[in-house]
């Protein structure tokens, strides 16, 4: 193969997250709705020699781990699972912000499975293909959000993010997002909330449509980044808003919106009265398919 493979890895964005408790080994068990964004890492992925990541974005808080990330731990899973000893070339141009509470390493993870399984399966060599079913348990093992970001569509997660059942959620509106240029870690954001678990956010009774939007992370996210609060405060107050929160462990705020105009309206304000740059996106929600594997030449001359 010497054309590279190449997918889109969408932004998660958690509506809602409810902390339903622990389990037996210590992991928090959650609850939450969740819908996949316009915005999406692009991974392209190709047969070579040896293993190699490269990353096309020059923007520095956009840059990974090179050696320590979780493109490279799933080409790790996924080979140690099939006892394939195949070789990549692995090119990431990322897109969505990193520790935003966006699903960002998850949703790469989950891309690079997809993109893995289907060149295993399409390889003649192969004797047995790999199932969905395996696929989902590699995912799990790299992590929580992983699995929800295979499927890439409306979600109902539970548990440790093992329990996933399709729902639907509205169609025609605007999503914005705003992120303070914050790396904010979901370990440091879960640490902080079991020393004030009994200090959980106080929001407005907001609802989008028949989705009640909540975070029991909220609180401890913003004694961690107090620019959380702004956002919040700053989408409460404005006119024409469905409904707003953050999702994930933060940093990224969000506001849904029936109008685009009203969008512009806010960012003009918004922009007025912060003193540094925002993460600022504004889209629509979008369900993937599985089997969204492109060819690509696209990068041949450059890499």
């Amino acid at each position: 193969m010497s054309n590279f493979q190449h997918i889109d890895a969408p932004a998660k964005l958690n509506l809602n997250l409810f902390i339903a408790g622990i389990n037996t080994k210590g992991l928090h068990l959650l609850k939450s709705h969740v819908c996949f964004l316009e915005l999406s890492d692009e991974i392209y992925i190709k047969y070579y020699f040896k293993d190699e990541f490269r990353q096309i974005s020059k923007i520095e808080s956009l840059l990974v781990n090179p050696i320590d990330n979780l493109i490279s731990n799933a080409v790790k899973a996924f080979r140690l699972y099939t006892n394939w000893d195949q070789k990549f070339k692995v090119i990431l141009d990322k897109k969505i912000p990193i520790g935003a509470g966006l699903g960002g390493g998850s949703a790469d993870a989950a891309a690079t499975l997809i993109l893995l399984s289907n060149l295993y399966n399409n390889n003649k060599d192969v004797k047995q293909k790999i199932t969905l079913a395996s696929l989902s348990k590699i995912a799990l093992s790299l992590g929580s959000d992983v699995p929800a970001c295979l499927k890439s569509r409306d979600l109902i997660l539970e548990g440790y993010g093992e329990k996933l059942t399709n729902t639907n959620i509205p169609n025609g509106y605007y999503f914005l997002l705003l992120n303070p240029n914050l790396n904010l870690s979901t370990k440091s954001v879960f640490d902080q909330y079991k020393n004030n678990s009994k200090y959980e956010f106080q929001g407005a009774n907001l609802y989008f449509e028949d989705i009640q939007i909540y975070n029991s992370l909220t609180s401890s996210a913003m004694i961690l980044a107090p620019a959380i609060s702004l956002v919040l405060s700053n989408l409460k107050n404005t006119p024409n808003i469905t409904a707003y929160g953050m999702t994930g462990s933060g940093s990224t705020c969000f506001g849904i919106f029936k109008k685009l105009n009203d969008i512009n309206i806010f960012k003009d304000k918004f922009n007025k009265i912060v003193d540094k740059p925002f993460f600022i996106w504004e889209g629509k929600k979008r369900n993937y398919r599985f089997n969204r594997v492109t060819n690509s030449k696209v990068l041949e001359n450059n890499f």
